[in-house]
């Protein structure tokens, strides 16, 4: 299953400024667009060519009873992943209720993912873990509309834009601008240290990487900056790493203070301390 996003802190001040409206209204916003792709497994634009005609069992996780349609996605260009032909299947979730009286009516309780026949349309897709070849669409910012959408061109240069980081992210970790080094520990810490179905081992990320993400992060603005989205937040990021006592890290009481306590943590742990990865043992 795809991993699920666990913040603590760094989700702190959005959570906030949700609890003054409507239950029904309660929606994170979506991540800056280049960490929209740090839990990808591919990224592709296409053309939907065709939609099946009925839904089977999503299976995404144990006991998921949903209904997924899957769409055939002619491939235009292949930003991430492999794939040995010029389509591919992807899957989307049909919620559906019961409704008062009987039948059967749809669930819009968020907005969901979806996909329409010759729909032209970047995706962010997640490999399904039982369905052979067949990926699926985990969040509701996954499909991004092509036509009469002005910001497609700029999407498709910051997923560009992020693969590249992941796929070089010393490279990205060495970047001359400060936002860019932690755009590129944004999307690393996620991909690292987002939780994912199925049993979890911990593996060490290699030590001059480790090493780079830390210094960045001790390193970077901490105050708040207008226009900031929550998922750059240095302190988010730093809860990320998961550390305990064990580590060197005990939190101070006063969290006036917490931002000093950090960096000067990263700073004397960045040449010893490896960050650790969660990996899926079987999918």
């Amino acid at each position: 299953m795809k991993r699920k996003l666990s913040y603590v802190a760094g989700l702190g001040a959005a959570l906030v400024l949700t609890l003054a409206v409507p239950a029904r209204a309660l929606m994170i916003a979506p991540p800056p667009g280049p960490v929209k792709v740090a839990n990808a497994d591919a990224v592709v634009v296409g053309k939907v060519t065709e939609i099946a005609d009925k839904a089977e069992k999503a299976e995404i996780f144990k006991g998921d009873e949903r209904d997924l349609k899957i769409a055939t996605v002619k491939i235009e260009k292949a930003v991430m992943g492999k794939f040995s032909g010029t389509t591919v299947k992807v899957g989307f979730v049909v919620n559906k209720a019961v409704a008062p009286g009987g039948g059967i009516r749809p669930i819009r309780r968020f907005p969901s993912a979806s996909l329409a026949k010759d729909q032209e349309v970047l995706l962010l897709l997640t490999k399904h873990p039982t369905k052979k070849d067949v990926y699926y669409l985990q969040n509701y910012y996954d499909v991004v509309n092509k036509k009469d959408n002005p910001g497609f061109k700029k999407e498709l240069e910051d997923a560009t834009k992020a693969v590249k980081m992941l796929a070089s992210p010393e490279t990205a970790l060495k970047a001359k601008d400060g936002e860019d080094r932690l755009m590129a520990v944004a999307l690393l810490l996620n991909r690292y240290r987002t939780p994912a179905g199925g049993a979890v081992k911990q593996e060490d990320v290699p030590a001059a990487e480790s090493k780079l993400i830390l210094e960045t992060l001790a390193n970077a603005e901490w105050t708040n900056k207008p226009g900031r989205n929550y998922m750059l937040n240095p302190q988010g990021l730093f809860f990320r790493l998961g550390l305990t006592a064990k580590d060197g890290w005990e939190q101070p009481k006063d969290l006036r203070t917490l931002p000093d306590a950090a960096r000067q943590w990263l700073r004397d742990n960045a040449g010893t301390y490896r960050i650790k990865r969660l990996v899926v043992e079987s999918r």
